[in-house]
């Protein structure tokens, strides 16, 4: 990224757009303007146009500021990227750039070549370990990010991430150096929180996924309000009369808040075992929250300062006052205009590659322009062979022609054969099984749900339907009112008429199925539980042939399953069966039931006669016709 003497570092957060123009002469840096355009509605709110609201925003911006005369850098938040930190072997300076690579495609959750992506090492002068810090944005996020700027014909020369903004802006303001206390930095967000670390010369970050708006979400819940008017309360809680009760209600986010800090920092130091953290600095706008630093400082031990200005920053003296009242809420913003700057401590640029390129491209037109007599120079010494080349190439274009005209006419060939073929047939029938392919589809989820209602008429204890067997262990194994069905199955019948009559070419008429008899479906035998467990049993109804078949398609659908309930087959009937009987024609079921008084056909106690813990096994023909 070619660097100017001033530039615009740009965050776009939840609450508003937060923008700072710098410039720099030698190592000093001054402000030229600084903005904060707060939106409308919070960008969280549910059904906004987010997108529409971002470039409204950024309208206003460019509408007072001309942007495009400076370095432009933005961010994305902690939450849409990742950062890696890894530790390399010992190896060459020329070789770190492969380690790296490699490093990358184990640290990237994603394809490599779906995400945009850059590094930095941190390597102290006197010791020969060697880290490596891997940020990276999948190229979707990237794009749609981007998009809005695009939109309006901002120009983008940088992008990283906000926690490394907010690492350069202390790391300049503060002179970090591998002496300077162990350091963490909080940037309380909107939606998230991002925790950056810094001692000895490295750095580490993570993002929490906790932020302003579960404070103001804490305040709906306790006062009923609208989030609009929470967040107004939230804003407003230092000054407003009802401080105690709005403290009060936060109360439990500020726990929850302070107990995700400490699980980050616990995860920190149990890699970096000889860690001493002496300070933790907080910015973004909830940090105003009145009594926040003073529960962190109780609750994690340590020293909890809020910025209230930056020492070098260089501004007009009838600015600076209100300059200082922003300063927590713009910390995003120094980082991203440092790094424009050149200034930045660690430098991540995650702007795609192709628009990077382009902007060196461009930067280095006049040089190329020079080239460019050279190249022609070149491209017409070569011109001639060029020219032998492309009539060697058509001239094979013209030999492959002949062998695509040969395919291409028995192809032809093939495909009037083909019609001959298929001018005979009637077009009606193809079309007919088409058009009925969606016929009764519905039919087996619907079955699957009469099945579950019939099971439920047991009225099975609620314990039953749970995994806990220590209630379902307190009811007597005799008492258990449930119905455990082992398998399910189908048998489709005989019909004497398909859906198709191909002499007059049209679907048959069909019968009313109420005019057809459990008898004319099944004939007129039923079998008796007390025929025992006798396996070689068959009803021979279901399948001779010789019997009166209906018109409508049918199946026999069995059920067999076991029930450890006293009542037997008599309870089943009374339920199961019953239930079946009198739902067998609701009006919205693509088939009726066909069901008799003595639908269990076979059924058989399991256990011994001295066993007092008796169950019994049931089958039960489910007859259904469509």
């Amino acid at each position: 990224m070619a660097k100017k003497n001033n530039c615009w570092g740009i965050e776009v957060g939840a609450n508003a757009i937060k923008a700072l123009h710098l410039d720099r002469s030698g190592d000093e840096v001054r402000v030229l303007d600084y903005v904060i355009l707060p939106f409308k509605k919070i960008l969280t709110t549910p059904d906004l146009n987010v997108n529409e609201a971002i470039q409204v925003g950024l309208e206003r911006l460019l509408a007072k500021h001309d942007v495009n005369r400076s370095t432009v850098v933005i961010s994305v938040p902690g939450h849409l990227a990742l950062a890696r930190f890894a530790k390399l072997p010992p190896v060459e300076t020329k070789k770190i750039p492969d380690i790296v690579e490699f490093e990358a495609l184990q640290q990237i959750p994603f394809p490599i070549d779906q995400v945009e992506w850059d590094y930095q090492i941190f390597q102290q002068e006197d010791l020969p370990d060697v880290q490596v810090g891997i940020f990276a944005i999948t190229k979707e996020r990237v794009t749609k990010f981007l998009s809005n700027y695009h939109e309006l014909g901002l120009r983008v020369d940088g992008l990283t991430l906000s926690p490394l903004a907010v690492f350069n802006a202390f790391a300049f303001d503060l002179e970090f150096d591998s002496n300077s206390p162990g350091t963490i930095m909080l940037d309380i967000g909107s939606t998230s929180t991002d925790v950056v670390a810094y001692e000895s010369g490295q750095i580490w970050l993570r993002t929490l996924p906790i932020g302003g708006n579960n404070f103001t979400d804490a305040l709906v819940r306790a006062f009923k309000l609208s989030p609009h008017k929470a967040e107004k309360f939230k804003k407003e809680a230092r000054t407003s009369k009802y401080t105690r009760q709005i403290l009060q209600a936060m109360r439990p986010t500020f726990s929850d808040f302070s107990q995700e800090v400490q699980r980050s920092l616990g995860y920190y130091q149990s890699f970096k075992h000889d860690t001493e953290l002496k300070r933790l600095i907080v910015v973004g706008s909830t940090c105003h929250l009145p009594g926040l630093t003073k529960y962190l400082k109780q609750q994690l031990q340590i020293d909890v300062i809020r910025l209230d200005r930056f020492k070098r920053l260089k501004i007009d003296t009838n600015r600076e006052s209100n300059f200082s009242n922003h300063a927590s809420t713009l910390a995003t913003a120094y980082g991203l205009a440092l790094q424009g700057l050149g200034l930045e401590t660690v430098h991540a640029n995650i702007l795609p590659r192709q628009i990077i390129r382009r902007r060196l491209w461009k930067a280095k037109q006049p040089m190329f322009a020079v080239a460019a007599a050279l190249v022609v120079l070149a491209v017409a010494t070569a011109a001639a062979s060029v020219w032998m080349k492309i009539s060697s190439y058509e001239k094979m274009i013209a030999q492959n022609n002949q062998k695509i005209n040969a395919v291409i006419a028995t192809a032809k060939n093939l495909k009037g054969e083909l019609n001959e073929v298929s001018a005979g047939e009637d077009p009606r029938k193809p079309m007919e099984n088409l058009r009925r392919i969606l016929d009764y589809r519905d039919v087996w989820p619907k079955l699957m749900e009469d099945l579950h209602q019939a099971a439920n008429a047991l009225t099975p204890q609620p314990a039953l339907l749970t995994a806990d067997y220590d209630e379902i262990a307190k009811i007597g194994r005799s008492q258990r009112r449930r119905l455990y069905i082992d398998s399910i199955t189908a048998e489709y019948l005989y019909t004497n008429a398909g859906p198709f009559d191909e002499d007059q070419g049209v679907t048959a008429a069909q019968p009313a199925l109420n005019s057809f008899t459990a008898e004319d479906y099944w004939g007129s035998k039923q079998f008796d539980e007390e025929e025992g467990d006798n396996e070689n049993h068959e009803d021979e109804s279901f399948q001779d042939p010789t019997l009166p078949s209906p018109k409508p398609p049918r199946f026999v659908i069995v059920l067999e399953g076991t029930m450890p309930y006293s009542g037997g087959a008599k309870f089943i009937s009374e339920t199961f069966i019953k239930w079946l009987q009198e739902h067998a024609n609701e009006t919205n079921r693509p088939y009726q039931y066909v069901v008799t008084r003595d639908a269990l056909f076979r059924s058989h106690r399991i256990g011994s006669e001295l066993d007092a813990r008796k169950s019994e096994q049931t089958a039960m023909p489910a007859h259904t016709s469509l």
